[in-house]
């Protein structure tokens, strides 16, 4: 289990059984269900399928393991999308299910990738996150990221408004 961050409001109680897993195609209507929670341009299974096709892309599913004691299934908390090129990989989305935000599954996902990444030769991460998510670019300067620049107009918010994108990096 991934301990909680006094630092995040979590506690013992609040704090999920967090497990991590390769995100495969047989995953990806759970991903997509996944993404339709946390973005208003939500991608589709096929979408996420075709992206786990490119070389140098991979994924991670995190959920929390069901009780078979209680007939409880598996809860899907949240994934990540990364594509690695040479020694740069980047994150191309990451989302964590509502009702999991600020339990340390972003931190889990995060950790998983980096993991996965120094497997290999990638020494640096980059990802782009909104101006106004104030929740994640806390997660990704606590995990280490910075900032290197920004995108004008980035992302489209249902009513039209463009918001602004920072790019993070973070060295590994």
């Amino acid at each position: 289990m991934t301990p909680p961050n006094p630092s995040d409001g979590s506690t013992d109680s609040d704090a999920p059984n967090i497990e991590v897993v390769p995100l495969t195609a047989a995953f990806a209507s759970v991903a997509s269900a996944l993404h339709a929670k946390g973005f208003d341009d939500a991608w589709e299974s096929d979408a996420i399928i075709r992206l786990l096709d490119v070389p140098g892309a991979f994924g991670i599913l995190a959920y929390r393991p069901g009780d078979t004691s209680k007939n409880a299934e598996d809860q899907p908390l949240g994934f990540v999308l990364v594509q690695a090129v040479l020694d740069e990989a980047e994150i191309n989305t990451i989302t964590v299910a509502p009702d999991a935000r600020r339990m340390g599954v972003g931190r889990a996902l995060l950790m998983a990738v980096e993991e996965r990444l120094q497997q290999g030769d990638v020494n640096r991460i980059l990802l782009e996150v909104a101006v106004d998510n104030d929740a994640a670019i806390a997660l990704y300067q606590q995990h280490g990221f910075a900032e290197v620049g920004r995108r004008k107009g980035y992302y489209a918010r249902q009513g039209g408004d463009k918001i602004d994108a920072l790019v993070l990096e973070r060295l590994l």
